[in-house]
């Protein structure tokens, strides 16, 4: 039991964005942990300084300000009488959620792969017991449900016992809630917190959009971080449902933090070979992990504390020593000498026909790689950002509001051949 001063304690943590983000006992001892240290040695866009020298910015920043931005968000949002009325909380119940808020944020990257995104090409399959299981579809575990099963197996205790929580009754499922547990019922308020996690407009890509902008040295990804954190607010429908939204007058910040992330999307995580080297990074993880964990290149499956703690035992320096050492096979190679396939050439569609024909033949003759571009939508019109006027309650989406977010597109739908101009493959 932490003395009675040590609860109190405050820590500050400087931060090129936020100036400070401040933490208590609780949280520093998150921080402090062992596994939560590890992500100092994620970095935070795998090998992006491949491209950008200065991308070396790592999970561990990231989730610090994750928090910082969530807290925010959340602390303007409870400042409102009418959205505390439409959730129907009592101001002795703020708190409780804050702390929930904050504890998911900080935690909500602590199941990241090596080398981050890149990493996740050696998640293992979902087992056919499992609630996203599809019997026709190859989906696989994410990092997410590494985050999961980290905050249940290893973070329980210091959730739950922490003299700071011993009077909010927090439990590890209420984390959990608000990163996609699917094993508990949600509640009608944890659907709209996970959104400040987890969301079209949430802390984790407002965040990230600002920091790798400032540490890359560009401009795509900026916006107005404080129009944005006042502008946050609970609209109410016709229904009576509750939902989080932006106010009407701050529209346009949130139409420009879309715009932000198209533009990182095309000029950042989809540059041609920043996307070459995911491809010979996640080939070469594949071949570490056959020597070392799995025969089949796989990380293990997140269901035990055990099978975790040796998931997150792998970071990016154990990775790196073993590229170091020869044992990420030629794609390990590539990395160490920057001497990736060549991008070759590029389509909008599908290629077929001729077109394909030649691609293949070409990696037939020399070896590459044709990448069917990005999995993953930076905007989802189906859960299209909301809109809220306050004095009469109406509310619209933002496409409706920006011919902008309506005229782009949903999805990067660039081809692209890479060939490995070194010569035949042996």
């Amino acid at each position: 039991m932490a003395s009675k001063s040590n609860i109190d304690k405050e820590y500050k943590v400087r931060d090129p964005i936020y100036g400070f983000i401040r933490l208590d006992a609780q949280e520093m001892a998150i921080v402090n942990s062992p596994h939560f240290q590890r992500l100092r040695r994620i970095k935070q866009l795998s090998l992006t300084d491949m491209v950008y020298p200065s991308a070396n910015h790592t999970r561990f920043e990231h989730s610090l300000g994750v928090m910082q931005m969530a807290s925010d968000m959340f602390e303007n949002i409870a400042r409102n009488p009418n959205t505390l009325r439409r959730l129907k909380l009592q101001l002795d119940a703020v708190p409780r959620i804050k702390k929930i808020i904050r504890l998911a944020a900080l935690l909500h990257d602590i199941g990241h792969a090596p080398f981050s995104h890149s990493g996740e090409d050696a998640m293992p399959p979902l087992p056919s017991n499992h609630p996203r299981y599809q019997p026709n579809k190859r989906k696989c575990y994410t990092h997410e449900d590494y985050s999961i099963a980290a905050i249940k197996f290893l973070f329980r205790d210091l959730i739950e016992q922490h003299s700071v929580c011993e009077n909010l009754g927090i439990k590890a499922e209420d984390i959990v809630a608000l990163l996609g547990d699917q094993t508990g019922l949600p509640t009608r308020t944890s659907i709209i917190w996970k959104e400040l996690i987890s969301g079209q407009l949430d802390a984790d890509r407002a965040d990230y959009l600002l920091r790798d902008s400032l540490h890359i040295g560009i401009n795509y990804g900026l916006f107005d971080r404080n129009r944005l954190v006042s502008c946050m607010t609970i609209g109410e429908s016709e229904e009576e449902s509750s939902f989080l939204a932006i106010e009407e007058g701050g529209w346009h910040v949130a139409e420009s933090l879309v715009i932000a992330r198209y533009q990182m999307f095309s000029q950042v995580y989809f540059h041609k070979v920043r996307r070459i080297f995911d491809y010979h990074l996640g080939k070469a993880l594949q071949e570490i992990l056959r020597h070392t964990e799995h025969d089949e290149g796989l990380f293990p499956e997140p269901t035990t504390a055990d099978n975790l703690m040796r998931y997150l035992d792998c970071d990016d320096w154990k990775i790196s020593g073993a590229l170091k050492d020869r044992k990420g096979g030629e794609h390990g190679d590539i990395i160490l000498n920057r001497n990736p396939f060549k991008y070759e050439d590029e389509w909008d569609h599908l290629p077929e026909g001729a077109e394909l024909s030649e691609a293949n033949e070409k990696i037939k003759k020399y070896g590459g790689y044709i990448d069917y571009g990005a999995k993953t939508k930076w905007y989802k019109l189906d859960k299209d950002i909301k809109i809220f006027r306050e004095k009469d309650k109406k509310t619209c989406s933002l496409s409706m509001k920006s011919e902008l977010i309506k005229a782009m597109p949903r999805l990067p739908k660039v081809i692209r051949l890479y060939i490995n101009q070194t010569g035949r493959r042996s």
